[in-house]
């Protein structure tokens, strides 16, 4: 290098360490938005997780009402409430029993429960086949091979979310 131009040495950039504020600051940028999509994940996860909760119970509550009408003299329909002290939600049950379906001196009954979730109104249906004939435990649910269950969000029962 002559006396007279100007550049940067070999000391010189040997002596440059560290980072500019420039490039802290974009670092930190890429790191915020990393931490606000793990945050958005965790909500999503939190949110799956009370819904399952709630489709887990209102399953068992309607096969608790089945196993209830299993032991009744007579299949008779109604509805009552539950209220789960827990998170404070109600679940809404209802049940029906449908003569001669499928066949005559039998009897489809079904159980759904529904409950307002934090984003629409949601419902699980749980299903089964009865005999009417005086042979059957004062039409109880039948528990041979023609009994059809229906239950769970996976196995086919009809679970909604209604206005989603």
């Amino acid at each position: 290098m002559t006396k007279g131009q100007k550049g940067i040495t070999m000391r010189q950039l040997q002596d440059t360490k560290g980072m500019t504020l420039l490039e802290v600051a974009i670092a930190l940028f890429i790191l915020a938005i990393g931490l606000l999509g793990l945050a958005g994940l965790q909500l999503v996860a939190l949110r799956s997780d009370t819904l399952g909760h709630q489709a887990t119970l209102a399953t068992t509550l309607a096969k608790s009402k089945l196993a209830e009408l299993q032991k009744a003299e007579q299949l008779t329909e109604g509805a009552d409430q539950y209220v789960d002290k827990a998170d404070g939600m109600t679940y809404d049950r209802q049940w029906s029993v449908h003569h001669d379906v499928p066949q005559p001196e039998m009897a489809t009954v079904r159980v759904q429960v529904s409950w307002r979730g934090a984003l629409a109104d949601r419902a699980v249906t749980v299903s089964a086949v009865a005999s009417q004939t005086a042979e059957a435990e004062g039409g109880s649910l039948a528990s041979g091979p023609d009994q059809r269950v229906t239950s769970g969000l996976a196995s086919g029962s009809t679970a909604k979310g209604e206005g989603a």
